[in-house]
Formats: C-alpha cells, sequence, structure tokens
C-alpha cells in the first residue's frame, strides 16, 4: 500500500514481491509520521474495528430482549 504525505508528497511504499506474489508489508490503518517532513498522515478510511464489537453488543442486546420478553410473557400467563 502507498501513503503519501498531504503536506510534501513523500511517498512511504514498503510493500515486496516474493516469488511474483505481493506481500502488503503495511496498512495505514491508525495513521503514520511522514519520514520526510515528520507530520501526520491520517489514514484514508476508518476501520471498522469499533463498529465490529458494537454490532456483537447489539446481537446480544437483542438476544436478551427476545428473551426477557418470553420469560416475561411466561410469567404473565401462569399468573
Amino acid at each position: 500500500m502507498e501513503v503519501v504525505c498531504n503536506k510534501c508528497g513523500y511517498v512511504i511504499n514498503r510493500d515486496k514481491y516474493i516469488n511474483g506474489q505481493l506481500i502488503e508489508e503495511y496498512k495505514n490503518i491508525y495513521g503514520t509520521h511522514c519520514s520526510n517532513c515528520k507530520k501526520i498522515v491520517e489514514p484514508l478510511k476508518k476501520y471498522s474495528l469499533n463498529s465490529e464489537k458494537e454490532l456483537d453488543i447489539e446481537i446480544l442486546r437483542n438476544e436478551m430482549r427476545e428473551k426477557l420478553k418470553k420469560k416475561i410473557q411466561g410469567e404473565k400467563k401462569c399468573q
């Protein structure tokens, strides 16, 4: 992956070709410092590591809601 500094235009590329296959050594997930001008290069896109966790939490919440609904409805029928 090529990372281009917005300020000085310096290109950071640490990819290698091994046996004809491209091996990406670096992905700009969190941002990086330009080795030429020392400024921060922001990532191109936001990675959804937190949103995946939030999705898992929301799935668990929905499962608990359904279990509680069934439990509450079951208690009402018995009374």
